[in-house]
């Protein structure tokens, strides 16, 4: 196919631009619901003025509960399920027409499915490793509490797909790099799936058999049921929220406590603005459906007295669902100016920084002829990214292919020239005009590279020598590297309980977090090292705390 590669590029930029989606240590940090407001804002953003309360009388009905929960996300219905099996009365409230579940890895420790495959995980430094991928920026409490009690959770889970004949097995992250010497670049075998279940359809059931056991519970979930403002009482505690279903206000009083669930705020570009501004720089978003993730939990939460996590918000920008082949894999990278800016042996969160960070958030990974035999000798890490990321996982996604059964790299490659996402030149100028990128850089570039290969050590940057691999025989290819955003998991101040925080960092009674409006368990980046993690997290913290509100003590 022909395809001209100067509108390519420039339909990237503004595909990222109308995203609206986001990045890593970029994302400032915020206060309260009093912050000023941003330098030239000329009109106030949607959690900065608290708007009056709906009238008594505009009032159809009065839903009384124990709990509600607000999103029927993966959080919100795991806290859902285990708040209706402690004996609550409990109620679910969710915007959009069904549950919302997306993706398909979740992590635990400790679990059977790891002790029955003889897998064993130093608890102690993966939850470092956590704390030191945030720059000791998030809660390590909250970590420490995942990891604590996600085996005990997760088993509970694997009993529950036991009962609708569907097995738990270990993801890809089994054989990751538990013994890299780098915290940055090492994975654990943390995520579990269900066997036989694609991307998406994996976590679309489990949610449903965790509604399905809520109502079986005594529950009650109510969808098209849009939450608009928390309620509270004289002395400001939280006891119940309001919400619209069409024209009609229903009011929904909760006696033991309102858990928010609502999800992130990737989808509201004010929020995205101010807390994580890097994500202007995507070239997409994953996250489905589009409108779900408005910030919703964290405008009522803001309007009733909460604050933002202290610490930058690390969002979850991968190179998936595009680029060009073998764009994840180990090889030489460049930017716009046809020059190398970094090791390129890194998690998929650094492959995508970079792409963010760089001129015109453009990179390409380039190879030569001798590909094939190169991939085999990469590092576990390259290999990795390249099973779980890049150009395939589009196919993953629809279902046209699985990751267990892809096409050999000869095919792989030809896509990506089909696709007009890799390109291929007989001469390292010619590759360099194809892709836009100045032929005498690139050419230095690759002379440089070369030299580094012959010498063994990468007097450069640092990569592996084992990633060092020569740019020589012809033809020469170039692939695009994507960032796509899938979530932005960071939010409301949170403390040890998951109870929200005020600007004073006092507990609001009554109002609860968890999932991705919960903040304070990632900053920085979003974490590779614990593959499922913000699963994981949603499932462990979503039992103990829908288990803790229903009983009306303390997440322990």
């Amino acid at each position: 196919m022909s395809i001209n590669r100067r509108d390519f590029l420039k339909g990237a930029v503004t595909m990222g631009a109308l995203a609206g989606a986001g990045s890593l240590a970029a994302c400032a940090p915020q206060g309260g619901a009093d912050d000023s407001p941003t330098a030239g804002t000329t009109k106030a953003r949607s959690w900065e003025t608290v708007p009056d309360p709906i009238p008594e009388n505009d009032i159809s009905e009065t839903v009384e509960a124990d709990v509600v929960i607000i999103g029927a996300g993966v959080a919100g219905m795991t806290a859902f399920m285990h708040a209706c099996e402690a004996g609550a009365k409990a109620v679910i409230i969710e915007k959009m027409s069904q549950p919302s579940a997306r993706g398909l890895d979740m992590a635990a420790v400790n679990t059977r499915v790891q002790k029955a495959a003889g897998v064993s995980i130093d608890k102690g430094q993966l939850v470092s490793d956590l704390v030191k991928a945030s720059g000791y920026k998030a809660n390590g409490s909250l970590i420490k509490l995942w990891a604590d009690k996600s085996g005990e959770v997760f088993d509970r889970i694997i009993d529950l797909a036991a009962d609708h004949d569907a097995e738990f097995v270990l993801g890809m992250g089994s054989s990751a790099t538990a013994n890299a010497p780098d915290f940055t670049t090492r994975t654990y075998p943390t995520d579990h799936n269900l066997a036989g279940y694609g991307v998406h359809e994996c976590m679309e059931a489990l949610v449903g058999w965790m509604q399905e056991r809520a109502l079986a519970n005594g529950g009650a979930s109510y969808y098209k049921t849009r939450a608009e403002q928390l309620l509270k009482d004289g002395s400001g505690n939280i006891i119940g929220v309001v919400a619209s279903q069409g024209s009609s206000y229903v009011k929904y009083t909760a006696s033991k406590g309102v858990i928010l669930a609502t999800g992130d705020y990737g989808g509201n570009e004010d929020m995205v603005a101010e807390w994580c501004p890097l994500v202007g720089r995507v070239h997409g978003t994953a996250y489905i459906p589009p409108e779900a993730n408005t910030g919703d939990g964290i405008n009522m939460a803001l309007w009733a007295g909460a604050s933002m996590q202290p610490g930058n918000h690390g969002p979850m920008v991968h190179p998936i669902q595009g680029g060009g082949a073998l764009c994840t894999a180990s090889f030489l990278r460049v930017n716009a100016n046809g020059k190398r800016f970094a090791d390129e042996n890194t998690t998929l969160p650094g492959i995508t920084d970079a792409v963010m960070s760089s001129a015109k958030r453009t990179v390409w990974t380039i190879f030569d002829a001798d590909y094939e035999s190169q991939m085999a000798s990469m590092s576990a890490l390259s290999t990795y990214n390249f099973n779980t990321a890049g150009s395939l996982t589009k196919y993953f996604m629809d279902g046209s292919m699985t990751p267990d059964a892809v096409p050999p790299l000869p095919e792989i490659v030809q896509m990506g020239i089909d696709e007009g996402a890799t390109f291929e030149g007989q001469t390292l100028e010619e590759l360099a005009t194809t892709i836009d990128v100045p032929a005498d850089a690139l050419v230095a570039t690759v002379a440089r590279y070369n030299e580094l290969v012959d010498l063994g050590v990468d007097e450069d940057f640092g990569k592996d020598p084992a990633c060092l691999k020569p740019i020589a025989k012809a033809p020469f290819y170039a692939s695009q590297v994507p960032a796509k955003l899938l979530v932005i998991p960071g939010g409301l101040n949170v403390d040890d309980q998951l109870r929200v925080l005020d600007s004073e960092e006092r507990p609001i009674e009554g109002l609860f977090a968890c999932g991705n409006v919960q903040g304070n368990f990632f900053a920085n980046d979003y974490p590779i090292c614990a593959p499922g993690l913000s699963h994981g997290r949603c499932i462990t913290l979503g039992a103990l705390l829908g288990a803790a509100v229903a009983k009306g003590s303390l997440v322990q």
